[in-house]
């Protein structure tokens, strides 16, 4: 661009001269000092021709690479708004999603919370007919969920944890012996047993002098005396539930008493 533009301006010059040689020869002759002045003249306005084109020749390389850069600015912003649009995109179904399980868990709540209060009835009722054993500690632990399920400052999975973690302690008795002490009062007499719990099969006790054992019936909730025999083989179930003792088959009467009575005596019978 710029070599056409100096191409242009020889052009012009050689034109100016013409023009000069061709007025001397129309109006006659001129002195040098004229043509000089003339031709400075000429040359200026041509110089200052080519510094115009030149500025603009820059002005424009200027534009056409602000243009360029525009281009790929533009390009570059395209290409981030489909980045973006992808995203959010992906932001609207995790967002549906999100709804979708609210919703789902707005359904559950409203099941389950009274789920968990039946769920604690029938617990209450299950500890209540049961074998009788820790009464303080499970009738505790009882209260503990009724004041939970009442209290609003507790969250409905904080209350399903409760709930889910007592039926776990009372799954656990159902697989476990254990040995405790504590005071009995039988038939008026008070005396200081052991009790000896296998599962929520049997509840037994054996004085602490050893003389004396017998066992819950769980029909009636009373306590009964039981032959003497039975003292040493409840020890060894003390002792093993305190893991003095290896595990070992022990012959206590499990299950109703009375079924344990008849067969004895059927036994009895065929031995006679």
């Amino acid at each position: 661009m710029i070599e056409e533009v100096k191409k242009r301006t020889d052009f012009i010059v050689l034109f100016l001269l013409i023009a000069l040689l061709s007025g001397l020869k129309a109006y006659g002759e001129t002195s040098p000092a004229e043509i000089h002045k003339k031709m400075e003249s000429a040359i200026q306005i041509e110089q200052k021709a080519q510094k115009k084109a030149d500025k603009w020749a820059e002005e424009k390389q200027n534009i056409l690479a602000e243009f360029q850069d525009l281009k790929h600015r533009e390009q570059w912003l395209d290409f981030q708004q489909k980045k973006y649009n992808g995203y959010i995109k992906e932001e609207e179904k995790i967002l549906e999603n999100l709804t979708r399980k609210k919703e789902e868990f707005e359904k559950i709540k409203m099941d389950l919370e009274p789920y968990l209060e039946d769920v604690y009835q029938e617990l209450k009722s299950f500890v209540e007919n049961d074998l009788k054993f820790l009464p303080e500690e499970r009738q505790k632990r009882l209260l503990f969920l009724r004041e939970s399920l009442d209290d609003y400052r507790v969250g409905l999975s904080e209350k399903l944890r409760r709930i889910l973690e007592a039926l776990q302690v009372e799954a656990n008795y159902g697989r476990s012996i254990e040995k405790t002490d504590g005071i009995l009062n039988l038939q008026g007499e008070k005396m200081e047993v052991s009790f000896l719990r296998i599962g929520r099969l049997a509840l037994f006790f054996l004085s602490a002098d050893r003389k004396k054992v017998g066992y819950l019936d769980k029909k009636t909730g009373q306590w009964k005396f039981l032959d003497h025999k039975y003292a040493k083989y409840v020890l060894k179930g003390i002792e093993m539930a305190e893991r003095k003792r290896a595990i070992e088959l022990v012959d206590l009467p499990i299950g109703k008493w009375e079924t344990v009575k008849r067969d004895a005596e059927k036994r009895d019978d065929v031995q006679k």
